[in-house]
């Protein structure tokens, strides 16, 4: 499924499209560029599925926890910053996958050894400085 964003006012119809063929708990990784718009569509997502005041990137803590509306834990992982996939045995990033939560994975680059079978894809492209071209795909590795 692919969606056009050309203004941000979009975004929320955008966020609306994507929960639907989302699932309430798995990963889902965020694939784009620096400054594309990933943790704005993070943002976007956890506005629908919380409560909870957005947290920021969680750049430097490496993870932030939410509470979903329905009591599910969700979690968002920002790996930027990680120099290798050793440092995800530090913040137990194996037992993070084995809840039943939804994991939010922004860089995913250094967990694909990680990740179950089952993943959702989002790809974001930025087109020009206010259009995005935002990407869903499911992968099931099995």
């Amino acid at each position: 499924m692919t969606w056009i964003l050309e203004d941000e006012l979009q975004l929320s119809d955008v966020t609306t499209e994507l929960l639907k063929l989302l699932p309430q708990t798995g990963v889902v990784l965020f694939e784009a560029e620096m400054g594309s718009g990933k943790t704005t569509l993070i943002r976007s997502i956890l506005s629908f599925l919380t409560e909870n005041k957005f947290q920021g990137s969680p750049t430097y803590s490496l993870v932030n926890e939410y509470l979903s509306t329905e009591n599910k834990a969700i979690y968002h992982f920002d790996l930027y910053r990680l120099t290798d996939e050793k440092e995800l045995f530090d913040i137990g990033f194996e037992q993070y996958l084995s809840e039943d939560a939804l994991l939010l994975i922004e860089w995913p680059e250094k967990s694909l050894n990680f990740l179950p079978e089952n993943i959702f894809w989002v790809y974001i492209r930025v087109t020009d400085k206010n259009h995005r071209i935002i990407e869903l795909r499911h992968d099931n590795r099995s």
